[in-house]
């Protein structure tokens, strides 16, 4: 099973650096970016298993033939693109932001998801067949991927504890609000795929509202 590395070091797609670069070297970038994006709505909307490279090569205008001399294989591709989905989730949240900036972020995320539904999808697919497929090539990075989410969550509740947002709580109710938190998300998301005219944003912004009242300490009460 292939290593999927969770940061990647060249993201592909709009987050492409802006460096002038010319002739061929240049057109591979764009044509990685563009096979990237038209592999975001195929293996969200069919999956890894029902997707086919020759779908995403005719949404891109190539063939099934170039994109894997591009990427290698449809494995690699999938690899890519789950990359380039880490890596912009990363930068709407904000790598640096910590405590309840963090938890914004997942706000502007949820914002993100509602005018970027294909990465949505994505996620959500990938979630449901590598829990169901252990020898699926994504299995060990959705794993992983939920295992860095749950441990950000911690730290971000335990951060706005220690910068004096949230009272006091121990490790066995810092756990239990970011599990709820993380379930909080995966829900509403799966709401907002079923029902486009959901306002996933508003939902889990007033959700974040009712945990920072029950969680407020008295200092950022009184100082409100």
């Amino acid at each position: 099973m292939t290593d999927i590395d969770r940061r990647p070091s060249l993201p592909y797609g709009e987050q492409v650096p802006k460096v002038k670069q010319r002739g061929p070297y240049r057109t591979g970038i764009q044509s990685r970016a563009k096979i990237v994006a038209a592999a975001v709505d195929v293996f969200g909307r069919y999956g890894y298993k029902g997707g086919t490279l020759q779908q995403v090569a005719d949404t891109v205008g190539l063939t099934a033939g170039a994109i894997t001399k591009l990427f290698g294989s449809k494995e690699q591709l999938l690899i890519a693109v789950l990359q380039h989905w880490a890596f912009l989730t990363e930068d709407v949240i904000g790598a640096e932001a910590k405590g309840k900036d963090r938890l914004e972020g997942f706000g502007r995320l949820m914002a993100f998801h509602m005018e970027h539904r294909g990465f949505l999808e994505l996620y959500i697919t990938m979630a449901a067949e590598t829990a169901a497929f252990p020898e699926h090539p994504a299995h060990d990075f959705m794993v992983d991927r939920y295992i860095s989410t749950l441990a950000h969550l911690r730290s971000l509740l335990a951060e706005g504890v220690k910068e004096g947002s949230f009272n006091t709580m121990s490790k066995d109710e810092i756990d239990n609000e970011a599990e709820c938190l993380l379930a909080a998300m995966d829900g509403l998301e799966i709401q907002f795929l079923l029902n486009p005219g959901f306002d996933l944003e508003r939902s889990f912004r007033m959700y974040v509202q009712n945990l920072e009242a029950r969680r407020a300490s008295a200092d950022a009460v009184g100082g409100s």
